[in-house]
Formats: C-alpha cells, sequence, structure tokens
C-alpha cells in the first residue's frame, strides 16, 4: 500500500508540474506564481539553501516536479497554445484562478504582524511594476524578410502575406493589419497557428486566409487548417485551399531568428537563459514576457517547437542549429534558478514579512497583465457575453482554478 501511494503522490506532482511549465511558456502567466499555486514555492527557492538536510530534501520532493516542468513546457505547451488560440478568454480565467486560488495560504505568512509603512511601500511597488510591465511590451516588435526563390521554409517558421514590395517589414505585438501564420508540418503545408494569431473569420460557414492589401481565399471551417505551398520563381509564394483548390499568389516574408549568429548567439541564449528564468522564479512576474519585452521571446520559442518536431520526426540532422541556441538558453536558465532562488532564500530567512507582502502585491496584480495581453476583447466579445452560457462557463473557469490551486496549496502548506 505505501509503494501504491508513493507512486500516486509522484504522479501527482508531475502533474503539478506541468503547470508550472505551461506557465512558463505563455506570456503573462508567471512560473513563480505557479509555484506558490501548487505550493511548492518554499522548497524551490531551498534548493540552494546552506542547510544541507533542507537542500536536500527540498531537491528530493522537486525532482517529480522538476519532470512535470519539461513535460509541460516541451509537450503541453502546445495544447495551451491551441487553447489560448480558440478558447482565449477562458484559459486566461482557468490560469488566474490558478494565481489568486494560492492568495489565503499566503497571507497566513503576514497574519498577525503588524502593518508598517515600509511594507505598503514595498507592495505599491511591486503593483506599480506588475501595472508597467506589460505597457513595456506594446513596443516590442518582430521582424520578417522578404522570401527569395532561393528560399525554402521549414516547419516552425513564421510567415507575414502581404502586397508589399519592401525587403524586410516589422509586425508590432498586436498588429491587427497583418496576420502572422506558422508553418505546421512538413510537405508544405500552411496551418493555423499556434501562438494566439487568428484565421480571419468571414461567414458561418467559411473563413478567410487574407492578405493586408483585401485579397483572399476562401475555404470550409472543417478544413481550415489545410494549405498547400509553393515557392515561385519570383520570389513569389503560392497558396492553395487543399478542399477547393482556390489559389492566392502573394509576396511571402519569413521572421526573422534573432538568434542565428552561431557562437554568439549561443553566449546571448545563454544570457537570455540566465534573465529568464532569474524573473521566472519570481512570483508575478512572467519570465515569458520580459522575453517578450527583450524581443526573443518568438525566437527562442520556435527554436524549441522546430527542435521538438526533429525529435519526434527523428530528423537529427537538422537539429544542429537549434540545439545551439537551446543548450546554452538551458544552463542559462540552470544558473538564474541557483542564483536568484539563493536572493529569495535570504530575502525570506532575512525579511520574512515586507518579502511576502510584495509576493502578495505581485500575485494581486499579475492577472491584470494576463488580460491586459488578451486578444480576445475584439468585436466578437460582445456577442459572445449575449450567449446565455458565456458568463457561466467564464465562472465556472476561474472557480474552477481556484478551487484546484486553493487545495494544492492547502495541502503542500
Amino acid at each position: 500500500m505505501k509503494t501504491s501511494k508513493k507512486i500516486l503522490n509522484w504522479i501527482v506532482a508531475v502533474l503539478k508540474g506541468t503547470l508550472v511549465g505551461l506557465a512558463i511558456v505563455i506570456p503573462g502567466v508567471s512560473g513563480g506564481s505557479m509555484l506558490l499555486a501548487i505550493g511548492v514555492y518554499e522548497d524551490a527557492v531551498s534548493i540552494t539553501s546552506k542547510d544541507k538536510v533542507r537542500r536536500r530534501a527540498a531537491i528530493k520532493k522537486l525532482i517529480p516536479y522538476a519532470v512535470g516542468i519539461v513535460l509541460g513546457v516541451v509537450a503541453l505547451s502546445f495544447v495551451v497554445t491551441w487553447l489560448l488560440a480558440n478558447f482565449e478568454f477562458f484559459t486566461i480565467l482557468l490560469f488566474s484562478g490558478l494565481i489568486l486560488g494560492s492568495l489565503p495560504m499566503l497571507f497566513k505568512n503576514i497574519r498577525g504582524h503588524k502593518v508598517k509603512p515600509g511594507y505598503i511601500l514595498v507592495a505599491l511597488v511591486m503593483i506599480a511594476l506588475m501595472v508597467l510591465l506589460p505597457y513595456l511590451n506594446s513596443n516590442t516588435s518582430e521582424s520578417f524578410k522578404k522570401l527569395s526563390a532561393a528560399d525554402t521554409l521549414s516547419v516552425g517558421e513564421r510567415v507575414v502575406l502581404t502586397e508589399s514590395g519592401e525587403d524586410t517589414l516589422t509586425v508590432h505585438n498586436g498588429d491587427t493589419s497583418v496576420s502572422v501564420w506558422e508553418i505546421k508540418s512538413a510537405g508544405g503545408t500552411f496551418g493555423k497557428p499556434s501562438d494566439g494569431y487568428q484565421l480571419r473569420s468571414g461567414t458561418d460557414k467559411k473563413l478567410f486566409l487574407q492578405l493586408s492589401g483585401g485579397a483572399f481565399l476562401t475555404v470550409e471551417k472543417e478544413n481550415a487548417s489545410v494549405f498547400d505551398l509553393q515557392m515561385n520563381a519570383d520570389g513569389t509564394l503560392t497558396i492553395t485551399a487543399r478542399d477547393s483548390g482556390e489559389t492566392l499568389t502573394s509576396p511571402a516574408y519569413r521572421a526573422v531568428d534573432a538568434l542565428h549568429n552561431g557562437v554568439w548567439s549561443a553566449l546571448l541564449a545563454l544570457l537570455l537563459g540566465f534573465i529568464a528564468a532569474g524573473t521566472m522564479i519570481v512570483p508575478g512576474i512572467s519570465g515569458s514576457m520580459v522575453m517578450l519585452v527583450l524581443g526573443y521571446y518568438y525566437s527562442v520559442m520556435t527554436h524549441l517547437k522546430s527542435a521538438v518536431v526533429c525529435l519526434f520526426t527523428l530528423n537529427f540532422a537538422a537539429m544542429g542549429p537549434h540545439l545551439l541556441v537551446l543548450i546554452p538558453f538551458g544552463i542559462g536558465i540552470i544558473l538564474g534558478l541557483l542564483i536568484v532562488s539563493k536572493a529569495i532564500r535570504w530575502l525570506l530567512d532575512k525579511h520574512p514579512t515586507p518579502t511576502y507582502y510584495g509576493i502578495l502585491a505581485l500575485m494581486l496584480a499579475s492577472p491584470y497583465a494576463i488580460f491586459l495581453k488578451a486578444k480576445c476583447f475584439g468585436p466578437a466579445f460582445g456577442a459572445s457575453l449575449a450567449q446565455w452560457w458565456f458568463i457561466p462557463a467564464a465562472v465556472l473557469c476561474l472557480a474552477a482554478g481556484f478551487v484546484v490551486s486553493y487545495y494544492m496549496s492547502k495541502k503542500e502548506g
């Protein structure tokens, strides 16, 4: 019985870890907040403790959670990005509930302590940080270079179709004047993106693949994700809707990989991993949002997704360029976790009350950053609110996240 219980607890820990992994890859959602939500934040920041007993116990406990984190980042991130693309409002409500559900247990750490002006100041500074950070992100952009006849496209690449004659163009985050697409599978299939951009909708029965200048082709909804690509001699791209045979020819632009300069990119990836991990472990602050602010989020995610595709298709020869970025990025993450966790452990040991005030403030403000990044609040949102099931479903998602998080943090606490 004891063995079966240990196995069950290990499986549950892995599943909890996947939530942290998912939070890590989604801009706006904090990995540190999710560690708090599942009740293992204290253990996470104790891995560098000078107390050998505490350190060993923390590492031993966190092993299954670490397995879950890797699983969440590598595998289930594809599922959540699909959910964000198709059910964004409900997905962010679920994550917000997971974050808020851990707050009651955190309040226990400051209950009974006299409120001091310094504590309030710390909380206000943390709230201001969370409010301002997403606005820094509003100016981030992604550069695209025009395809030539000699170019080929590979899985995971991001593409813009436009009637522009420029050699390069810039797409700002949240820009609705162009649609950004992602190559989904080998053989030239062109699919619905998994990172939050949507196919532009036309009627109830059709979806349009549209150029910024107005030209479009239509496909039936059930086959809306299947298009065939063909590079032409003049560098344009011809897209054919597989169900109807309709075609659209357009100049095409591929995303410029910001991490493509060999050794220099490896060193930069090491630094980015350190920054991402350092911000990730601070509750309320999203490491992936910081990466977006710095302008490298899409490059890192493209290398990660492409490496996963190469792994599952056994295309090991194509993994080299991706590993040159991902390995140093992973080393940077480890270094960032070790150093920043040590600093937070020191704060919790030496100045616990103001530290918990800061953490609570970050947690309270973090749903604001998540909703501010949401792309679901368009004209269709008002129509959705009129549906009888919409508000009950929204409340259910928020409540489900809260209850699950509260139960997990209470059990661990």
